[in-house]
């Protein structure tokens, strides 16, 4: 019988606590954040392009499009483009290279960020350094994917597209929160996005019940539509960031139906690999 009691005493308090975190959560207000950035037509197209040519082509297709960059580091703290699906070419290279070499120290590392740019960019021929793409394309709006999560990844970042203008045109993303935060220290007045580890804590506060008292330090809350195989967000994450006036950007958009529930939540940005088959789902002409 006692512990009968003090189980349903202990649920009451939970019952209490959850009631008072959900209490204390909705009574938050949050003003919407205007920023350049976020000017011009919605919703934002964003496009993935690793290459200064593929940034060309999108650009021609539609002048306003930002761009997705996967910013990569070097071991000598140089900022460059490159998806991360496409290191085990060179790390498979270095391997069989050192195979044919045993005696010459080539294979230095497991990781693409330690080695040097030199080597890197001899690889990998079309591979542009991060300051390239602001410097030859200074009307054009770009989202930071940090990938590399390595010493001073934020400072490098920074350094690299200081002298580019970089305040109304950048919007920093990255899975790692530690980054994101590093970099914001450094450039508050840039945009920021959503970490894995936000969307994680926010689906596992929504099903808690208390998904309105959960931190979001976010400009922006970006999203794909799935994470290790599983939804990334749900309707009550979108309701709860549009009450904190937070604009959503989701993708890749790779399917019709993925464009189609991006629709219905009046998605702010649309994130695709592939531009003209997104323009055609938009129903806007080849070049804006």
């Amino acid at each position: 019988m006692r512990i009968l009691f003090i189980t349903v005493c202990s649920f009451l308090v939970l019952g209490v606590l959850i009631l008072m975190a959900r209490i204390w959560g909705d009574a938050q207000n949050y003003p919407l954040y205007e920023h350049a950035f976020f000017s011009g037509p919605a919703p934002i197209v964003i496009v993935k392009a690793d290459t200064l040519d593929k940034v060309q082509e999108a650009v021609k297709l539609k002048s306003d499009v930002a761009i997705w960059a996967d910013v990569r580091m070097s071991r000598d703290k140089i900022p460059f483009i490159l998806p991360s699906s496409r290191d085990i070419e060179f790390l498979k290279a270095k391997e069989e290279e050192q195979k044919a070499n045993p005696t010459t120290p080539i294979m230095i590392g497991s990781k693409l960020s330690e080695y040097p740019w030199e080597q890197i960019n001899e690889f990998y021929k079309n591979t542009p350094a991060l300051k390239e793409y602001y410097e030859q394309f200074p009307q054009t709006r770009f989202v930071l994917n940090i990938v590399d999560n390595v010493h001073d990844v934020h400072s490098a970042v920074v350094e690299a597209i200081e002298g580019f203008s970089p305040k109304d045109r950048t919007l920093i993303q990255s899975d790692a929160l530690v980054v994101m935060s590093s970099v914001k220290e450094l450039k508050p007045e840039w945009v920021y996005g959503t970490s894995t580890p936000d969307i994680m804590r926010l689906l596992t506060f929504d099903s808690l019940y208390i998904l309105s008292s959960t931190q979001f330090k976010g400009d922006v809350f970006i999203a794909p539509f799935t994470l290790l195989k599983r939804p990334a967000f749900n309707e009550n994450v979108i309701v709860e960031m549009r009450r904190r006036n937070k604009r959503i950007f989701l993708g890749p958009i790779q399917t019709s139906e993925q464009f189609a529930e991006a629709s219905r939540y009046k998605a702010d940005g649309l994130i695709t690999e592939n531009l003209p088959e997104l323009l055609q789902l938009l129903n806007q002409g080849p070049a804006q």
